[in-house]
């Protein structure tokens, strides 16, 4: 790929992750729990450590290698076919790929039910994912709050461009003709605004009784092991005691895990029942894009280099 290619596909990934960033830090002041969450994950981090230390059981095949795999596959292979489908009228071409996008985003939520299920330690606190999908992650990927933003940035935007063309008519209509599928946004169906309202009001309810099962969780595992480590008498009644509280809280870490991936999923699939084959194609253009830019390094090294004040 040339180079001013590469420039300008990072620069659209680092306009994609502000816009993203933007709309999830709007959610988040609204969000009380977001503290909370910091401070679950942190003792994530302690659980995996004293899971690995007792013995429990490993996957066989780290998530982290069918992830990049995954990736590979979506970057490669699905991603440019959809963008070559999307040049050509045929619509049933078009919802051939969709429909290949969206089942590849399905089998990656399956996979992670399944490393969930089988190794809970792997994404208690992923130290395979880099510094720029840290902040975005919530129980194992990201927040389910960034499907329903995407999705209100490309109505927004429809807005934003309708205002243009009205006062620049002309002009502006004969270059804006020239994108993919420009009028796509431009009369959102009932059912894909009440979609959305409802989308969003779900996550409302459910995301903060999330964080509340994770917090007794991790507070219930803090309390039996501080009452009854000091009690026990040698290693082997030690390892005993923590080792039957953290078998007890993965329980249920893996439960808040399937369910969190749960919704996940079925917000993907709303969406993907709510839009018709045009907008599914564009929207999950962008949820592909949004994934493969974490790895861009260009953008990386740029937020890695980024300095927030204190």
């Amino acid at each position: 790929m040339p180079k001013a290619q590469q420039r300008n596909q990072a620069s659209t990934n680092y306009q994609l992750f502000n816009n993203f960033f933007f709309n999830t830090k709007k959610f988040s002041k609204k969000n009380q729990d977001q503290k909370t969450t910091q401070h679950t994950f942190q003792s994530f981090k302690m659980m995996k450590a004293v899971a690995a230390r007792i013995g429990l059981k490993k996957a066989t095949r780290p998530f982290k290698d069918f992830y990049e795999e995954w990736i590979e596959t979506l970057k490669n292979i699905l991603l440019p076919h959809l963008r070559r489908s999307m040049l050509v009228s045929s619509a049933n071409h078009l919802s051939t790929h969709v429909q290949m996008l969206h089942h590849h985003f399905q089998t990656y939520y399956y996979a992670l039910d399944l490393a969930a299920s089988e190794d809970i330690s792997q994404l208690l606190y992923p130290t395979w994912r880099n510094t720029l999908e840290k902040p975005f992650l919530w129980f194992a990927d990201f927040h389910p709050n960034l499907f329903i933003n995407l999705l209100r940035s490309f109505l927004n935007q429809q807005q934003q461009d309708s205002e243009i063309i009205e006062r620049n008519h002309e002009k502006v209509l004969k270059k804006f003709k020239t994108l993919t599928f420009p009028f796509a946004w431009n009369t959102p169906s009932d059912n894909l605004l009440s979609r959305i309202e409802q989308i969003e009001c779900g996550l409302r309810l459910m995301v903060p009784t999330f964080v509340t099962r994770a917090r007794k969780a991790q507070g219930g595992f803090i309390n039996k092991v501080a009452v009854d480590w000091v009690r026990c008498e040698g290693k082997q009644e030690a390892s005993k005691v923590i080792g039957g509280a953290v078998v007890a809280n993965m329980e249920e870490l893996v439960s808040v895990f399937l369910d969190a991936n749960r919704l996940r999923r079925s917000i993907l699939t709303e969406i993907m029942g709510a839009t018709d084959v045009y907008q599914a194609a564009l929207y999950l253009e962008g949820l592909a894009n949004f994934f493969v830019g974490f790895k861009d390094c260009e953008l990386l090294k740029e937020f890695e280099q980024y300095k927030i004040p204190i």
